[in-house]
């Protein structure tokens, strides 16, 4: 996450994010919002939002003044989250006739707390919601997901929209909403040197035959390699293998010198203590647009079931978190 100089309005804030995205405005001292705030913070900049924290914010009159101030300098109306310590001092700062300055408003109570039915009448027009600490394991889980509904509803972002022959840039970043696990597909070149790169297109085909697929850019440095291939295998990474994917997807002499190999039946490199590995005869190879698609039949495959999966998502390596 990288700082930045918002309006301020008298408050010292501070900001994370694009700030070409919709504004979340964190009120108040940030362990009583989330007892992890950073990891609020990075789920609600990873969700596309700008988040500023003005957390010298306290119960004054002239703080109140200030956050009025900060409200009317934004360029556009933010979600607020603040928490039941600072909620009356927030509130007038939030009661004005004529268009609402927020967009919604979230609080955090310690139990079951609630807003007052007089307050909600004061502040007509802004949707509240209410969000309860507790002490559980995923709490922070919880509140976050709980959040990120909320502004989801009241506080919606923009879609992006892609048309035949706009930017390109864009097409890209929807194709990047797909999850995807993350791969390393190997081979062997024709003087029998091991070949890999990382890859996370690949999927399943079919299961009677067995057949898999992943996909390789014709501007790859490796293309002709696998044109020739009889053989290849692609390798699924655990989330202990983050090393291992940077290693084959940047451009080195020998990318296998520090990375624990065996082979089986083809020759075909084989990464040790994968997460899952298929050994493949090259069944197909079809030509599409900037890429191939390199269908194959697996001949063996091995995978361990008790270790967790890397993942990609919007050009970033993720971590699956069970619900």
């Amino acid at each position: 996450m990288t700082a930045s100089p918002p309006p301020n309005g008298g408050l010292d804030v501070e900001s994370w994010g694009d700030p070409e995205d919709p504004i979340v405005l964190l009120i108040g001292a940030p362990e009583r919002l989330s007892g992890d705030w950073r990891r609020s913070v990075r789920a609600l900049v990873e969700a596309g939002r700008h988040v500023m924290l003005a957390a010298d914010f306290d119960e004054a009159d002239d703080s109140s003044a200030a956050l009025r101030r900060l409200l009317t300098e934004l360029p556009s109306r933010p979600a607020i989250v603040c928490s039941d310590t600072t909620l009356d001092a927030v509130a007038p700062a939030l009661a004005v006739t004529g268009p609402a300055l927020a967009s919604c408003l979230v609080v955090v109570t310690e139990g079951q707390g609630a807003v007052s039915p007089e307050l909600e009448t004061q502040l007509a027009g802004v949707p509240i919601q209410t969000i309860a600490r507790t002490e559980a394991s995923d709490a922070v889980e919880a509140e976050n997901a709980a959040l990120l509904g909320f502004l989801e509803r009241h506080a919606p972002r923009d879609a992006l929209h892609y048309q035949a022959g706009s930017d390109p840039r864009t097409l890209r970043d929807a194709l990047g909403c797909f999850a995807t696990g993350v791969t390393v597909v190997t081979t062997l070149d024709e003087a029998g040197q091991p070949v890999g790169l990382t890859a996370n297109s690949f999927s399943s085909v079919s299961l009677d035959p067995p057949l898999i697929l992943f996909c390789l850019a014709r501007s790859s440095t490796n293309v002709d390699r696998f044109r020739r291939a009889e053989h290849f295998a692609i390798n699924v990474l655990h989330i202990g293998q983050q090393p291992t994917s940077g290693v084959f997807a940047r451009s080195q002499a020998d990318r296998f010198q520090d990375v624990a190999w065996e082979t089986w039946d083809t020759g075909a490199p084989i990464l040790s203590g994968a997460l899952a590995s298929f050994e493949c005869g090259t069944e197909q190879i079809v030509e599409a647009g900037d890429h191939l698609v390199i269908i194959g039949r697996v001949r063996r495959a091995r995978f361990e079931p008790r270790r967790d999966p890397l993942l990609y998502f919007r050009g970033k390596y993720r971590r699956l978190h069970f619900s």
